[in-house]
């Protein structure tokens, strides 16, 4: 049976107390011994010098991607053993980075995938300790999501100093990356925000600079997927200018059919070069 998020109404009478108080991160010193979490010593002290957030401060950093986040919901996933947040001796609710990407991710996997909770438990236990890989690197396949820009830009952004610590991306790299317009990172007061997707490129030229490869050397690969792009839109775009919904669905149908059968296409034709490499044949072979 599908196990879903319980709706405004049953929340509030699971938590009769009010949202702001529980924003605050409202002591459940009871709850504490009942629920398993990892008692530190009092708020104040317990962040101090560390990067922790309050239960509030978390729903506030979240809700402009998931506008339907409440505290009741963080704390019922948190009932339901999806996420563990630290807990002051006054039972106060403590997130680390790891705690918020976490929750990022069992949210991400409601709104994206559909998952049940049972489900995403179960892929969360894949990793004990670890976000799954939506959050905590970017996925490998791009999903229907990836193609449709949220309303108002509500999807998650990161600064350079963000990515990072996250994949090791220096100012450097980031620097050629933009020169190069592999990706394009929008300012906002001065700050550089790069997207979701952008992270998923700083975390894959991040690697294959480790072999030598820097961004002047990826421009070969910018080209050939601005030309398969080309082939997308020649398909796609005479339905996606459809005022129908019906046909801008089966426009994305499309896009996501053609995205994963030319990337399986691409990823073929290197493993059938590569094999003649290994085997000592050359490429013209």
């Amino acid at each position: 049976m599908t196990e879903a998020v319980p709706d405004s109404a049953t929340a509030s009478r699971t938590t009769s107390e009010s949202d702001a108080a529980s924003a605050a991160g409202e002591p459940e010193a009871a709850a504490e011994s009942r629920r398993g979490g990892r008692p530190v010593s009092d708020l104040q002290s317990a962040r101090q010098g560390r990067d922790l957030q309050t239960i509030g401060s978390v729903v506030e950093r979240l809700q402009s991607e998931f506008p339907d986040l409440s505290v009741s919901k963080v704390r019922y996933l948190e009932e339901q053993g999806l996420i563990s947040p630290q807990r002051t001796r006054s039972g106060y609710r403590l997130f680390s980075p790891d705690d918020y990407d976490r929750l990022r991710s069992v949210l991400a996997m409601q709104r994206d995938e559909y998952l049940p909770l049972k489900v995403i438990r179960r892929e969360l236990d894949k990793k004990p300790g670890a976000a799954p890989a939506e959050a905590a690197a970017p996925r490998k396949a791009p999903k229907r999501t990836d193609f449709i820009e949220r309303a108002g830009g509500g999807g998650r952004e990161f600064t350079g100093e963000e990515l990072g610590r996250r994949y090791g991306a220096d100012p450097d790299l980031l620097a050629e990356l933009e020169e190069y317009e592999i990706v394009r990172p929008r300012q906002v007061s001065g700050v550089k925000r790069y997207t979701d997707l952008d992270a998923g490129i700083v975390s894959a030229a991040v690697d294959l600079a480790a072999v030598g490869l820097r961004p002047k050397n990826l421009r070969i690969l910018k080209s050939a997927v601005d030309r398969e792009s080309g082939l997308i839109e020649q398909v796609v775009l005479p339905i996606l200018r459809s005022p129908r919904i019906d046909h801008q669905r089966e426009a994305l149908d499309l896009v996501e059919n053609m995205v994963a059968a030319t990337t399986r296409l691409r990823q073929l034709l290197i493993a059938r070069h590569v094999r003649r490499l290994a085997s000592g044949q050359s490429s013209g072979t």
